[in-house]
């Protein structure tokens, strides 16, 4: 029985995503697209797609042939999005655009989405539903948690250590060896020489401490 495709999330990251397994399912990629779910009830913006919208991810019940991926830009929002629907039995798929490149012996996890012409060098390890939206670059040895957002042409050299729910403006550049810590926002070209703990926006060239990361909700 062919898999069905089911994007957990309801606005632009979402519409990207369904762009993305369409160019998947063209170079051979087995499955069907199923439809859309809002992740607890967040408003959308599915405009033109949004007869393929399926409601409410709490009052969805899964099929055995349904595979997911989060089409969610928000760190957090995809770590408890991931982690609600593994607890459910979900299973996760990796979307990875066919102009997209893995060389060596990487190892990924599931549920990532790796969009149009992303690079991921030799030895490099990826974890689960990381979202690398387009021609990002991660060079060799790098290791990389989980839930992460990289912004087009965000860019890891060799040998970086990266944590969990950061996420990575456009063009910003974390250089080799240096380490990043959980849950941190990098702006928009800020060019890290030395590394984050936690919870820090960086930003500038060299990239320099701005604040704490607000929790979710705070103002």
């Amino acid at each position: 029985m062919k898999k069905k495709l089911v994007i957990l999330g309801n606005s632009g990251a979402a519409r990207e995503c369904y762009w993305l397994a369409r160019d998947c399912m063209a170079a051979g990629l087995d499955v069907e697209f199923k439809g859309f779910l809002s992740f607890e009830g967040y408003k959308g913006d599915l405009q033109e797609l949004a007869a393929l919208d399926l409601g409410v991810d709490d009052a969805y019940q899964p099929d055995d042939e349904d595979v997911f991926v989060i089409g969610i830009g928000i760190p957090e929002l995809r770590r408890k999005a991931f982690c609600k629907w593994k607890d459910k039995g979900a299973r996760f798929i990796n979307l990875i655009h066919p102009q997209a490149q893995i060389i060596g012996n990487s190892t990924i996890g599931e549920g990532n989405i790796i969009a149009c012409n992303s690079y991921i060098s030799c030895n490099s390890t990826l974890g689960d539903a990381n979202y690398l939206n387009g021609s990002v670059v991660l060079g060799h040895d790098v290791h990389v948690g989980s839930y992460n957002f990289w912004g087009p042409f965000g860019m890891v050299l060799g040998g970086a250590r990266i944590g969990s729910c950061n996420t990575f403006g456009v063009f910003s550049i974390i250089l080799a060896n240096v380490r990043v810590g959980d849950a941190n926002k990098i702006a928009p070209a800020a060019c890290l020489y030395k590394g984050c703990g936690n919870q820090s926006v960086m930003g500038g060239n060299p990239a320099l401490y701005m604040g704490k990361v607000l929790e979710e909700g705070s103002e």
